[in-house]
Parts: structure tokens; C-alpha cells; sequence
């Protein structure tokens, strides 16, 4: 008879804390029939239109990235398809200082160009309509600064 082992290797795989943890986490994501899913698809479909009506308002060449509660803003005029199109195409000098103006202001965006933002279970609409008041502002602030030069 011949016997398969199968090595898994990892410090804490099947350990029944973090199995037991990450049991309730799947539960608590299935409660209220997936309410979190649809919490935070519906907020994140609202960031990213709300991104849309700011860009276009401003006339800027960029684009929504998004999935689900993930989301990032490109300074392109399409998403990227792989690191190089970003390369050639994303000034990552702007989106740095696009995420600096924003935590100047209160909202943290990861201060690395072309890194996504995420939405979790915990932020409302009106943390997304003060996220977007911001972005807005924010961009004004470079247009005035950066863009117009």
C-alpha cells in the first residue's frame, strides 16, 4: 500500500487558535445574509462614482480602479494592465503628493503611489462623502499648485 504525506508547513497551520479565529470571521462575514459584502460594495461603488464626478468636474485624465471595497485612482487615461504600463503612464509624483494633501487633511491614504485604498465594515457613507470633499479639495490644491504649471 502506498502512502501519501502531504507536508504542510507553517507555524501556526491547524493551530486551533488561528483556525478557530478564522472560523468566526468567515461566520461573522456570513451573518445577516452577507450584510458586510453588500455594506461595503455599496459604499465602494459610491467612492468610485464619486471619484468619476470629481475628475471629470475637474477635467483631469484619470480613472477608477475598483473592487469591491478596493479601490485606487490612476492618473491615466485607462487602468493599467500590468507595472509597466503603469510606468509609462502614471505620474506617481502626483499621486504622492495627491495622498500627502489627503493626510494633511485627516484622511489616510497609504502614502505610496498606486497603492489601493480600501473601505471596511466600520466606515459609513458619510466617511465616503468627507473622503471625496477632501479628494476634491485636495486636488484643487495641486491644480492650483502642480497641474497649472
Amino acid at each position: 500500500m502506498l502512502c501519501w504525506l502531504v507536508l504542510l508547513a507553517g507555524t501556526y497551520n491547524a493551530h486551533p487558535v488561528p483556525t478557530t479565529a478564522a472560523i468566526a470571521t468567515i461566520e461573522r462575514l456570513l451573518m445577516n445574509e452577507g450584510e458586510v459584502y453588500r455594506h461595503v460594495e455599496q459604499l465602494g461603488g459610491r467612492m468610485q462614482q464619486g471619484l468619476e464626478k470629481i475628475v471629470a468636474r475637474l477635467g483631469l485624465n484619470a480613472v477608477v480602479a475598483r473592487q469591491g471595497s478596493a479601490f485606487c485612482l490612476y492618473f491615466m487615461d485607462h487602468c493599467p494592465k500590468d507595472w509597466h504600463d503603469l510606468a509609462a503612464n502614471h505620474p506617481f509624483s502626483l499621486d504622492e503628493y495627491l495622498r500627502r494633501e489627503l493626510i494633511e487633511r485627516g484622511t489616510y491614504f497609504f502614502p505610496v503611489a498606486t497603492k489601493q485604498c480600501s473601505i471596511s465594515f466600520a466606515h459609513s457613507r458619510e466617511d465616503v462623502e468627507v473622503t471625496l470633499r477632501q479628494v476634491e479639495e485636495s486636488l484643487r490644491t495641486i491644480e492650483g499648485n502642480i497641474l497649472a504649471k
